[in-house]
């Protein structure tokens, strides 16, 4: 008998009905009696990672893969307070994950029990919601509550809309008195019914007139999840003169007509273009933006009329231009789909003029590009072109994310990237989670200050042999030299931009990680082939060393080039 544990043996059946297949787990003692139990079941895949934190970011790249709630375990007192940062990340990118935190008995809360911290509702601003399972289940009753509460955590990872939810276990000792041939006990599934959501046909009437009545339409496309499928759409509403459609790189909605590099494109307008291109309508479609560029352009010329489609009720008032006259609470698949079936093209000049521009900046683009000595930019532009199709790319934060926007994508590789909360801890443990459960490769660019910042993340046993690493090292974090401000300061290299002189090599080595390094263009063109072979059954890091005064120099005089 597992007395004592029954709850545990509940979650983990429950967990097996409602589809939950990963759970990164990291080592402990309270929470050793959930491991014992779930590494029983061939249907739950185990996966150790020994840093809580790696391992919340861990977890959050095999949800932001799979689109499926993944378990997360640990033990009690402050290893759970490591979670916070995947948590915060996964809630504001909406991935799906099932967080367990193993606890002591309430009674021993705040009663000098050693790694015993208030863990009830610890995670309160960043989470779906937040669940306490009963320490025993020692009534039906008890097994009731036990049960309804697990079906509802499990589902509230996926709906209304998907993100972070904080199951708390209770755990009495003994903890290692476990029968692992105890069969899990039946449980009551309780289901929740698909629906589909369409809109009202009076307001769907109402909005199609607006649109095809309107002469300056832009559509703006964030980060979009894994699986969405609305470029069809976005096509179909773009074939129309009054329409303009512009997409951040992590929406991996690509297409010729659309403008996919939005700061190299509205850089620099002028007053009188900036009255051109004020759009009667905005329509945002996903997530997180990244250009601040886009952003202060629509707060400067504020469109008439701002649609939000989001299906999460925690958005319906994201008013991030300042602009928001209407949310339509759908999902960006189904509006566009009902939308377009209505919309009719309007005589408009509109559509022209950003293409005209895009065009006539790509071409700055192209002369730029070959100019500069080596540096972060034509790294960048190295990689773009040589990283093998069919690869993901994820983008740390905060230079690598920013750089992408400015290069053409063509689609052959599909972007993610943690833009949630854009911090750049965790960018690299997300992408080693991600590369887990893909079946293709998976690259993740990140700078030097996130990668050693995450450097656990390669602490790892679950690495995928065709898992990279590009670390771009220019000796600190170089976006303080780019971004306007910190560079007049003497206080810039001391405290903010985070200056070293470390490389990678020793924890390649460390780790067991093949190890390759650039320093300049013909070292960075020759590495890569080598660094991309997938004959050699081992995951990789090439670190580029590349100037950090030059590099911040080259990107600001680039923009004062495409407006010369």
């Amino acid at each position: 008998m597992n007395t004592g544990k029954e709850q545990i043996a509940l979650l983990a059946a429950l967990m097996i009905e409602k589809g939950i297949s990963y759970a990164v787990v990291s080592p402990g003692s309270r929470n050793a009696p959930a491991i014992i139990m779930f590494a029983q079941h061939k249907k739950i895949n185990l996966i150790s990672v020994a840093d809580e934190r790696s391992a919340g970011f861990f977890a959050l790249g095999i949800g932001v893969k799979t689109r499926k709630p993944v378990a997360l375990l640990c033990t009690s007192g402050s290893a759970v307070l490591n979670y916070a940062p995947a948590i915060a990340e996964a809630y504001y990118q909406k991935v799906p994950l099932l967080v367990i935190t193993a606890d002591r008995p309430a009674e021993w809360i705040d009663q000098g029990d050693g790694q015993t911290i208030r863990q009830s509702n610890v995670f309160a601003n960043y989470i779906r919601k937040s669940f306490n399972l009963p320490a025993a289940i020692e009534t039906p009753d008890a097994q009731w509550l036990a049960t309804r509460i697990i079906n509802e955590a499990i589902d509230r990872c996926t709906y209304p809309a998907a993100g972070p939810v904080h199951l708390n276990l209770p755990i009495s000792e003994p903890l290692y008195k476990i029968d692992i041939h105890q069969p899990l006990p039946e449980v009551r599934t309780i289901h929740l019914a698909k629906v589909e959501k369409t809109l009202d046909l009076d307001m769907l009437e109402e909005l199609s007139q607006k649109w095809n009545s309107a002469k300056s339409k832009l559509i703006l496309v964030g980060q979009l999840p894994e699986g969405s499928d609305i470029n069809h759409q976005l096509i179909r509403l773009a074939n129309d003169p009054s329409v303009i459609v512009m997409t951040e790189t992590t929406s991996n909605i690509f297409h010729s007509g659309h403008i996919n590099c939005i700061d190299r494109v509205i850089d620099g307008l002028n007053v009188a273009e900036l009255k051109r291109v004020k759009p009667e309508i905005l329509l945002t479609l996903g997530g997180a933006v990244v250009s601040k560029k886009i952003k202060s352009l629509l707060r400067r010329a504020k469109p008439l009329e701002h649609w939000h489609v989001s299906d999460d009720p925690e958005e319906f008032y994201l008013d991030t231009y300042q602009a928001l006259t209407l949310t339509i609470p759908l999902t960006a698949e189904d509006f566009t789909r009902q939308l377009a079936e209505k919309a009719r093209p309007c005589l408009s000049e509109y559509r022209q003029f950003w293409q005209e521009r895009s065009l006539a900046l790509k071409n700055r683009h192209n002369q730029y590009i070959s100019q500069p000595g080596f540096c972060d930019m034509m790294a960048y532009e190295i990689l773009f072109r040589n990283i093998p199709e069919g690869t993901d790319i994820h983008l740390a934060n905060s230079t690598p994310v920013r750089y992408a926007q400015l290069f053409d994508h063509d689609g052959k590789h599909r972007f993610y990237s943690n833009r949630g909360t854009s911090g750049i801890d965790g960018c690299v443990s997300t992408a080693a989670g991600s590369a887990f459960v893909a079946g293709n490769p998976v690259t993740v660019i990140s700078g030097d200050i996130g990668f050693f910042y995450d450097s656990n993340a390669i602490w790892n046993n679950n690495l995928n042999p065709d898992f990279r690493i590009i670390v771009i090292n220019n000796g600190g974090g170089n976006i303080f030299r780019i971004l306007d401000g910190p560079s007049d300061y003497g206080q810039l290299e001391p405290y903010i931009e985070t200056a070293h002189q470390f490389n990678a090599q020793g924890l390649a080595a460390n780790f067991g990680l093949n190890y390759y390094q650039a320093t300049d263009k013909q070292s960075l063109e020759e590495q890569l082939g080598p660094f991309y072979d997938r004959s050699n059954r081992k995951p990789a890091i090439l670190e580029i060393l590349t100037p950090n005064i030059l590099s911040a120099e080259v990107l600001k005089e680039y923009f004062k080039f495409l407006n010369s």
